[in-house]
């Protein structure tokens, strides 16, 4: 089953697309989702290898997927659930492409694509009946099934910790007076990476206010004019994409830098956010190159871009 990214969704209107899948549990069914835009591929279980020595305990071999080396994840196991069936003949890999890596997820069926709206997406703290509140990004609701939408950044981070967003120690720390003073609006919804980017822009001089959503952000927006935006693309409550586009509505944002950090780093995804008014696009986990690319906006004034197009 190869995924059609050619059929885009309109950049920017808070839309996105999800695959549903389940992991059973006995006969219990565990439903959940991961965003169209990570997936390139769903296929039957492949012909794997032997597991690599020291490798996590969920990744139970790798496969040669389209030229590419490529580590199965039992998302059980992760997970914690037993799945009864040791045989995985009948299982499905999603094969994600985020952060720059190839990864397979094992799970027992693939079910749909679903169409919804980062305002569909619930907390998920309240109802959770699995030990991983940490790894879901929140809940969504179709034809009273309840679907777990899965942090899968954060598992690759824990199963490969190279994936990491790590605090930088390359800031240029003698231009640290000349960032003060400079707000920066920084929208992310892992904890734990708005709290290490919102940490290296302070220690670098800049005054950082940092939102959990693209919402919060936008709400700001009407009290206060920031230096410069980053923004994640993959956001519950207000995507990084909705953001550029309702930044951009507005003509007295039009001086205002917005720089995409994200994990989902494709040709098409930059270009369709340039379009919109995205002033660059970064890939996680290149902090350092962050920090440079903030740098060069406020404080060089570098490839600023006045944009007259107001986007309807």
């Amino acid at each position: 089953m190869a995924l059609n990214h050619g059929i885009l969704l309109e950049t920017g209107t808070n839309e996105f697309e999800i695959v549903e899948f389940i992991i059973n549990n006995g006969n219990m069914p565990y439903h959940f989702c991961i965003n169209v835009a990570k997936v390139r591929e769903v296929i039957i279980f492949p012909e794997t290898t032997v597991q690599v020595p020291d490798a996590h305990p969920s990744i139970i071999g790798t496969a040669n997927i389209r030229q590419n080396l490529v580590p199965i994840i039992n998302l059980g196991q992760w997970i914690g659930v037993r799945q009864q069936d040791p045989d995985f003949s009948k299982s499905k890999v999603i094969v994600t492409y985020f952060n720059g890596a190839y990864n397979g997820f094992l799970v027992d069926e693939v079910i749909r694509i679903h169409r919804i709206t980062w305002s569909d997406i619930k907390d998920y703290s309240a109802i959770s009946d699995l030990k991983i509140v940490d790894s879901v990004l929140g809940v969504v609701t179709i034809d009273d099934r309840l679907i777990q939408m899965l942090d899968f950044e954060k598992i690759v981070a824990e199963i490969n910790p190279i994936t990491m967003v790590r605090e930088t120690t390359e800031i240029d720390m003698s231009r640290y007076y000349d960032r003060n003073g400079k707000t920066i609006f920084l929208a992310e919804d892992s904890p734990t990476i708005r709290k290490l980017l919102q940490s290296s822009f302070t220690r670098a001089g800049y005054n950082t206010m940092s939102f959990e959503n693209g919402i919060d952000l936008l709400t700001r927006l009407r009290r206060e004019k920031p230096a410069l935006i980053i923004t994640d693309l993959e956001m519950p409550g207000g995507s990084g994409d909705y953001v550029v586009r309702k930044t951009r509505e507005k003509e007295i944002f039009n001086d205002v830098p917005i720089l995409v950090f994200s994990s989902m780093v494709s040709v098409e995804n930059e270009r369709k956010l340039l379009n919109i008014g995205a002033s660059r696009f970064i890939g996680k986990p290149d902090l350092s190159d962050l920090i440079k690319a903030v740098d060069e906006f406020v404080l060089d004034k570098k490839g600023i871009i006045i944009h007259k197009e107001i986007v309807q």
